[in-house]
């Protein structure tokens, strides 16, 4: 699994060397956040630590890391708050926090340590955040002439991931996914989607949708 690691950092290898597709981001203002290529190290020790059992996972999927979140920490789905309480002994200064984050957080720490992530697989069809006008960019805000390229990006990691299904956590994954599908990209089924961690963690929402979290879990567990 270490290996997706190394896909994601060889892919911005990939566009800087290249060139266009970051040109054309750029024309149309748009930056791509460096938070993964900053945190790498502290990625590949998460990915040591909670994804070296050789299993196949359902794969819970988002749509690109957030302001505070994966952003920062280069870990999907889990801030800087998260790296502390999962991986004891990883002193980080920041105290950086993200709603979704927060939120996956609580269903990772219902179960044992390293459980969850024995099970479920935690990912982005994008692996890097994105800017305009300094505020965060949804991926599919992006040029849709380069939007594949991170799709692209995305198919690999599947075919190293292997899942039981994918999961999508919000509409508009669940029809990228299935169009990815239909068109013989993605050979994995595709389970009811979620509602996007984001819309979970407001208070009036938390506790049915971890209970909907935790059905799902229980479901597909192997």
């Amino acid at each position: 699994m270490e290996r997706i690691v190394d896909l994601h950092a060889a892919f911005m290898e990939r566009l800087i060397t290249e060139g266009s597709i970051l040109q054309e981001l750029e024309r149309h203002g748009i930056k791509i956040l460096p938070g993964f290529l900053e945190q790498i190290e502290l990625v590949r020790s998460y990915y040591k630590k909670f994804y070296t059992a050789p299993t196949r996972r359902i794969v819970f999927c988002g749509i690109n890391p957030k302001h505070y979140g994966g952003r920062k920490t280069g870990i999907p789905f889990v801030d800087f708050i998260g790296v502390e309480r999962l991986m004891p002994g990883c002193s980080n200064e920041r105290r950086d926090q993200e709603r979704s984050a927060q939120f996956m957080l609580s269903i990772m720490e219902a179960y044992e340590p390293g459980t969850f992530q024995d099970t479920v697989y935690l990912t982005n069809l994008s692996w890097y955040g994105f800017l305009r006008n300094g505020r965060t960019l949804n991926f599919y805000n992006l040029p849709a002439s380069v939007r594949h390229h991170f799709i692209d990006s995305f198919t690999e990691e599947m075919k190293i991931v292997q899942p039981v299904c994918i999961v999508p956590l919000s509409q508009e994954i669940a029809r990228t996914l299935r169009l990815l599908q239909d068109g013989g990209h993605l050979d994995y089924p595709i389970a009811d989607r979620l509602p996007h961690p984001m819309q979970c963690s407001f208070p009036s929402n938390r506790k049915r949708s971890r209970e909907r979290y935790f059905d799902v879990y229980g479901t597909l567990e192997m």
